[in-house]
């Protein structure tokens, strides 16, 4: 058996796109060329990777197995390629960057324009995404690196991880507010409270709050993993909020208010993380120079 690597690259395409003609478009090949290096592969792994279905092509179960190794594969190589056009012709160079948003509320604006004033010509894309996504997305291959703000340390499986900063928290409601005027606890009964943890351990700890004291937990505790959304309601409507203390310093001033009486939440630690066994492309590498030199900045 001898996989090929247009025909794992024709693999990657189907499975992302949903669609031959989709996956033709994205490669610049004909649809024709597409079915073929696809048959070909199934014919050489002896299992059938693709099916169809209403909703257009699905990867089977087995072919999901491959799948993740056939993603990584093809980043990798995509990786070397755009790593060697860079030092051998100074072609453009692409980072790839996966952030969650208290990165690029604190280090990563100072380490960018750094960045970009040495390297104007290299190509960066920024993904925010949960922490818990980038681990799978760095996994994959498809970030050279990310730099999020996590409560635990990350899984160790595979990645590579590097605490940056530690930011406390507090809980937090609108200036202005029906809620700003809380004392106690007590007060914030009946008062929604609003979180972004999709690991849920904030919503535990806010029940538990309650309950130390004997009292009954609130009824609405909200997850919002939309950090846009997560702002345009906590500004607008009456809802109880954890920010940095960081950004209440900084940013948020002048439209929250802490509430120092509650007990705060678990800081928030920022990670440079990145694969067990992946290899930064020279821009990559600078960029993540540039972020630990801002946080070291920060820390300072």
């Amino acid at each position: 058996m001898t996989m090929k690597l247009h025909q794992l690259r024709a693999f990657v395409a189907v499975a992302e796109q949903g669609t031959i003609h989709g996956a033709a478009r994205a490669l610049f090949l004909s649809q024709p060329a597409v079915t073929k290096a696809i048959r070909e592969l199934e014919s050489d792994v002896g299992v059938t990777l693709l099916a169809r279905n209403t909703r257009g092509i699905v990867v089977t179960k087995l072919g999901l197995s491959l799948l993740e190794r056939a993603r990584l594969i093809v980043n990798e190589l995509e990786r070397a390629e755009t790593q060697m056009a860079y030092l051998r012709d100074g072609q453009e160079g692409k980072v790839a960057v996966g952030v969650t948003p208290l990165a690029g509320m604190t280090l990563l604006p100072t380490a960018y324009a750094v960045f970009r004033d040495e390297h104007p010509e290299v190509n960066v894309t920024f993904y925010e995404h949960p922490s818990a996504q980038l681990v799978e997305t760095l996994r994959s291959g498809e970030l050279d690196f990310a730099v999020a703000a996590v409560m635990d340390e990350p899984e160790p499986a595979l990645i590579r991880s590097l605490v940056l900063a530690e930011f406390p928290a507090v809980f937090a409601v609108r200036k202005g507010g029906k809620l700003a005027t809380a004392k106690k606890l007590s007060d914030l009964r009946e008062a929604e409270w609003m979180h972004f943890d999709t690991t849920l351990q904030q919503a535990e700890f806010i029940r538990n709050l309650f309950i130390k004291q004997d009292l009954d937990p609130p009824k609405r505790i909200t997850l919002c993993t939309s950090q846009s959304l997560f702002y345009g309601i906590a500004s607008t409507v009456d809802v109880v909020v954890s920010w940095s203390i960081h950004a209440l310093l900084t940013g948020l001033s002048q439209q929250f208010t802490a509430l120092n009486f509650i007990e705060a939440p678990q800081s928030l630690r920022l990670h440079l993380m990145q694969r067990e066994d992946g290899i930064l492309t020279r821009p990559a590498e600078r960029l993540a120079q540039e972020i630990i030199q801002s946080a070291r900045s920060l820390s300072r």
